[in-house]
């Protein structure tokens, strides 16, 4: 039996929390820069850590462009904090060596931040939901996955039944 060795972490400060533009907008948490990491695939890092004294699970930073990245705080963990953009947070970060990959979870909470969307996809038989769940996590890479969740947002928002190339008339898949 070993003891768990303390890691040092990757991310320990103080910052405001932002909000991307637009309509169903992320708030995010902007990160210092942060040295590459092995096993890194396009700038997305999975870490463990805390916001404030709030314990998080398993999350992903992600690329902003420019060698910026930022840590994702969805509706539920804002409630947790009690905070919004515009308030500090306390980021404490380690990393952790998972590859990425979207979960229902992870998809459960873009769809909490996008209410109509959230009560479109609500409304669908079981099916349908697990289509939109596949089609989300398909993509290879993580930018492609965050094209994907912006466009079923967008067209869940938009009363979309299906995802793209899924409908049982299309027989095409991606």
């Amino acid at each position: 039996m070993t003891a768990d060795v303390p890691k040092t972490p990757l991310v320990d400060c103080e910052v405001t929390l932002e909000k991307f533009a637009g309509k169903g907008g992320w708030t995010f948490a902007p990160l210092p820069p942060l040295p590459p990491q092995r096993g890194q695939h396009f700038g997305v890092l999975k870490v463990t850590g805390q916001l404030d004294n709030v314990q998080l699970p398993p999350m992903h930073v992600m690329p902003m462009g420019q060698g910026r990245r930022f840590l994702p705080v969805n509706a539920a963990l804002r409630r947790q904090l009690g905070k919004q953009a515009g308030d500090t947070v306390h980021v404490r970060l380690f990393t952790d060596a998972e590859p990425p990959s979207i979960t229902e979870a992870d998809w459960l909470d873009c769809l909490a931040d996008a209410p109509a969307a959230c009560r479109a996809y609500q409304a669908l038989p079981t099916a349908q939901q697990q289509a939109w769940l596949l089609w989300v996590s398909a993509p290879f890479t993580p930018d492609a996955q965050v094209t994907h969740v912006e466009t079923a947002l967008a067209q869940l928002a938009a009363g979309a039944g299906w995802p793209p190339s899924s409908s049982p008339a299309t027989s095409r898949t991606e």
